[in-house]
């Protein structure tokens, strides 16, 4: 079962190859599907349970690929909340770091009229 692609998800060259791939990938499911199923090795096994194993597996397949997008989602989220926070201003002095070039301008009560400490 095959659906072709729309015009518009393929409109890029990086579109065009995930399209492609994507494809390739559901052909390659769909044989590996095939030659499981049918397959002499496991002739032994009733087909409605070989049928209901490989879907087992699929299903583990999804719920893995889907468990690291989500990591990755929340990692990228924590990051993009990171990077939006504030970068914190210079370090404001406190009142007993004198040699700190903004004392000054922090404690002007502290400074005479010619900026020598009182």
């Amino acid at each position: 079962m095959t659906t072709p692609a729309s015009s518009t998800s393929s409109s890029t060259p990086i579109g065009k190859s995930l399209v492609r791939a994507a494809v390739r990938a559901g052909r390659l499911v769909n044989q590996l599907e095939a030659r499981i199923l049918h397959s002499r090795i496991l002739a032994a096994v009733p087909f409605k349970y070989r049928q209901i194993g490989f879907q087992s597996l699929k299903v583990v397949l999804v719920l893995a690929a889907a468990s690291v997008a989500i990591f990755l989602a929340i990692g990228m989220i924590a990051v993009w909340t990171i990077a939006a926070l504030p970068i914190s201003a210079a370090k404001q002095p406190r009142i007993h770091e004198v040699s700190h070039p903004r004392h000054q301008l922090k404690y002007p009560e502290l400074y005479d009229d010619n900026g020598a400490l009182r």
